[in-house]
């Protein structure tokens, strides 16, 4: 019931991702912000995450997987992001992480 909505949430990442690449190489790094201990790729995956925070009760994640042609905020998050060796490279996972996937889904 979620397959196209998640091959969607995982493009979108994608896609999103590489016009922050493209932006930067047109417009130059920026400044790292001050005060956080993060750099730009970084900020980007944690603007992502924090797209999908959310809290709702036992009930309403049983209607949601019930009902929804989404998925669970929280898997709205890690299957893109565990798919994305982006993800990987910006916060040095090691590759028995388990936001890293050795089997990662890619389409485009």
């Amino acid at each position: 019931m979620t397959l196209g909505e998640n091959i969607a949430d995982n493009g979108g990442l994608k896609i999103a991702y590489a016009a922050y690449k493209r932006w930067i190489e047109e417009n130059g790094k920026e400044d790292k912000l001050p005060g956080i201990d993060l750099n730009h790729n970084q900020l980007f995956f944690l603007s992502f995450g924090q797209l999908w925070c959310s809290l709702y009760n036992e009930q309403k994640g049983k209607i949601i997987v019930a009902q929804s042609v989404h998925s669970l905020p929280n898997l709205r998050v890690t299957g893109p992001i565990s798919n994305a060796k982006e993800f990987a490279e910006a916060f040095n996972c090691p590759a028995n992480s388990p936001m890293v996937r050795r089997s990662k889904c890619e389409m485009w």
